[in-house]
């Protein structure tokens, strides 16, 4: 839909970034887009530094810059002759190339986290920091040192969407940061999904559980009908886990 989308409005000025949260990095998600032709620009967030959760999530954003309902869009889209300039004060708003991943950014992260290790969002980004550098060990010890204090069943069933958001993406990462640990994976992976039932976070406990039927598959193509399946089983392994 959205690369049709592009096409038809790209030269009003309109343009479509995709964000792939894929745990296995770019490679599976450049086979997806490959296979469907997809041109515009994409970005790939395996270690769900963006914070996002819960997938497919659509923004919709004027040429000032400015995020607006998504209702209707397509009635308020106007050719734009030259784009607002971006402002120091938004500049302000996000870390510098690189700025993220120095070693002083990450201490004060980590000082954070060390003086209050329930914060499930310091956590989340942290972790996500170490997995950037590969440091999967020390995401590990972080993520392990907050989900110690929360009851996932109790958060699933607490109704607290932000809480219940943030923990499942530090499953997530957590699974990710047990690299060479496939049960834990699966385990955390899992955990995830119960927390937020989503198609994103199921199709990656699926790759988790069988990474055969998925990656480096002729053609690109991906087994959907594991997924689908692994899908079904999930949401029902999830119901009888809330009903424990």
């Amino acid at each position: 839909m959205w690369h049709e989308k592009f096409e038809k409005y790209r030269s009003a000025g309109f343009t479509v970034v995709g964000m792939a949260l894929d745990a296995e990095g770019i490679p599976p998600a450049k086979m997806y887009y490959d296979k469907y032709d997809i041109t515009f620009p994409s970005l790939v967030d395996p270690n769900y530094a963006t914070g996002f959760g819960v997938v497919p999530l659509t923004f919709f954003v004027n040429e000032h810059g400015v995020v607006q309902k998504l209702e209707d869009w397509e009635d308020r889209i106007k050719p734009v002759e030259q784009l607002k300039p971006v402002t120091a004060e938004i500049r302000q708003q996000w870390s510098k190339p690189g700025e993220r991943l120095e070693a002083g950014a990450i201490s004060q992260l980590a000082a954070r986290h060390q003086a209050n290790q329930q914060d499930l969002a310091t956590t989340a980004e942290l972790a996500s920091r170490y997995l950037d550098l590969k440091l999967h060990s020390d995401a590990a010890t972080v993520l392990k040192t907050t989900v110690k204090h929360y009851q996932p069943k109790q958060v699933a069933k607490s109704g607290d969407k932000e809480q219940t958001r943030l923990l499942a993406q530090v499953y997530l990462q957590l699974a990710r940061a047990s690299k060479g640990d496939r049960d834990a994976q699966v385990r955390y992976a899992t955990l995830s999904f119960y927390l937020s039932p989503t198609v994103g976070f199921g199709k990656q406990i699926s790759r988790i559980i069988a990474p055969d039927k998925f990656d480096n598959r002729p053609d690109g193509r991906f087994d959907n009908r594991f997924r689908e399946g692994t899908l079904r089983r999930l949401k029902k392994e999830r119901e009888e886990w809330l009903a424990e």
